[in-house]
């Protein structure tokens, strides 16, 4: 276990504090009285598996969501006042997900919400002048006069960063900042990053990368299920030790007997995909067989598997579909659908399901050839068949002549199911089949899962969830970085292993 310590020197109040923050949204805690300081100085890391609750906090640290219970404490002073307050306090969050206006100039991205100006006018001049400061404190060239959208992915990471810096602020939150950055980029932000706290600038550091948070970190604070687990110095842990506490829950202990797996011949075969984020990657998957993508937020697994459908641009490999005595080279998503592949995306909200419509359209709309006669919809087949999907997934209340947008978040993940179970596909991917769903729900779709497996489907699931990719999966690819850096047989998986190839913490005996 990690050793709890009192990681700052008593006679230096922290500069920030969370005293037993709490933070609700709906009926779902999302982190229950956690407690955090941090000093001048000091490079926090704070980690936990995806929905840890580490975003939440951070949120309410930097004033972006109030607290439902306890307080967050700059400098000893509460805080109240929004995200603009926060900043005036020295508090700077850099978001996960950039939030720059691409058609904005760099300089004006950098002093966005504090432009200075001279008789009611832009003053260019100072504006150069903050912008250039700001990223010559973190050794960034850039040209400040070039549009965002222009630059790549990982300089827009470090213009988001001199944005923060350019506040000066005394506490500086960064939420994943290397999951975009190729490793020779992550080394300059992590030097940085110690740069600025050997300057005397509170860091708090979230990343599911354990070897950067031992690398740069001073202390870390463990968060599971949203709670604290513990919090201590980093020279008096383990990577082991960390990940132990990370993903130690007694549900682990207690995950239904695996499906005994019995698979075929081999159905999908991917060779050397290459695309977005994803780097010569070959993958199989065969009839019968449960295959599950770990790894991290960022890591390249939702890009493989969109390459490989079709949804997004392949720059290099192929894919091939076999199903019976016939194989089909897949190039497009029309193709992919046509040779027999159902693919659940992860943001089902947005790409999995037409929310405004009722769960008949949802589901007839991949099978509207296959309702028609002579190219005329039979309305009374559609509803028949839906009625029959609707009842095979479980949908609640099974009113198919509601809008999509109705149902809870389960039964809107059950409807995208439905409108594939339809077509009898030869493989279904589910990307995050789970995210957002209630237990009950989460049941189910195991269960769908698990039956489309034992009737001979391929299927091939991306999960963040480790317990869920542990319970479902007869094989276990980990990726980091777009590529595929370990693959586990049943008896291999742990949470501990998955993890740890996951954050690039390799362990012998995890």
């Amino acid at each position: 276990m990690v050793t709890v310590t009192n990681a700052a020197d008593p006679a230096s109040a922290p500069v920030i504090r969370a005293v037993e923050v709490v933070k609700r949204f709906g009926g779902a805690i999302a982190v229950d009285r956690v407690s955090v300081d941090v000093q001048r100085g000091e490079i926090h890391a704070v980690v936990g598996e995806n929905g840890a609750g580490k975003s939440t906090l951070m949120r309410m640290l930097a004033g972006v969501l109030t607290p439902d219970g306890g307080e967050v404490l700059v400098e000893g002073a509460p805080l109240s006042g929004g995200p603009r307050a926060a900043l005036e306090a020295g508090v700077a969050l850099v978001h996960q997900e950039l939030s720059l206006v691409p058609e904005m100039t760099v300089a004006e991205n950098i002093v966005l919400g504090t432009t200075p100006s001279n008789a009611g006018f832009i003053d260019r001049r100072e504006m150069a002048r903050i912008a250039g400061s700001a990223l010559a404190e973190i050794g960034v060239e850039v040209d400040l006069d070039e549009r965002v959208a222009r630059l790549s992915v990982s300089l827009r990471q470090f213009v988001e960063i001199a944005r923060a810096v350019a506040r000066k602020p005394k506490v500086l939150i960064l939420d994943e900042p290397t999951a975009t950055l190729t490793p020779a980029e992550t080394d300059y932000l992590l030097d940085m990053l110690q740069r600025l706290a050997a300057a005397g600038m509170a860091i708090i550091y979230i990343s599911h990368r354990i070897p950067e948070v031992f690398r740069i970190g001073t202390n870390v604070t463990i968060l599971r299920d949203g709670r604290l687990v513990t919090s201590g110095r980093l020279d008096q842990t383990t990577p082991g030790a960390v990940i132990d506490a990370m993903v130690g829950r007694e549900l682990a202990k207690d995950l239904a007997i695996r499906r005994e797996a019995h698979p075929g011949n081999v159905v999908l075969d991917a060779r050397g995909i290459r695309a977005k984020k994803v780097h010569d990657v070959d993958l199989t998957v065969r009839e019968g067989e449960i295959v599950g993508l770990g790894g991290l937020v960022g890591a390249g697994r939702t890009e493989l598997v969109r390459a490989i459908v079709g949804a997004d641009t392949r720059t290099g490999g192929t894919v091939t579909m076999t199903a019976g005595d016939r194989t089909r080279r897949i190039g497009s998503y029309r193709s992919a659908v046509n040779a027999g592949i159902g693919y659940v995306p992860e943001e089902r909200r947005t790409d999995g399901a037409a929310l405004t419509m009722t769960v008949i359209d949802n589901v007839a709309l991949p099978n509207r050839w296959e309702l028609s006669r002579w190219g005329v919809l039979q309305k009374k087949r559609i509803v028949e068949y839906v009625r029959q999907l609707a009842g095979d997934v479980g949908l609640r209340p099974p009113r198919i002549t509601r809008e999509v947008g109705e149902f809870s978040g389960g039964n809107q993940q059950k409807v995208v199911i439905a409108k594939w179970l339809g077509r009898n596909p030869k493989l279904i991917i589910l990307d995050e089949p789970t995210r957002g769903v209630d237990v009950g729900a989460k049941a189910e779709i195991h269960r769908l899962v698990r039956a489309l497996a034992d009737d001979g489907a391929a299927v091939l699931v991306v999960s963040s969830d480790l317990p869920e990719l542990l319970e479902l999966s007869d094989l276990i690819h980990v990726i980091r970085d777009g590529r595929i850096v370990g693959t586990l047989s049943p008896e291999e998986a742990t949470e501990k292993s998955v993890m740890s190839l996951a954050s690039g913490e390799r362990m012998v005996g995890a």
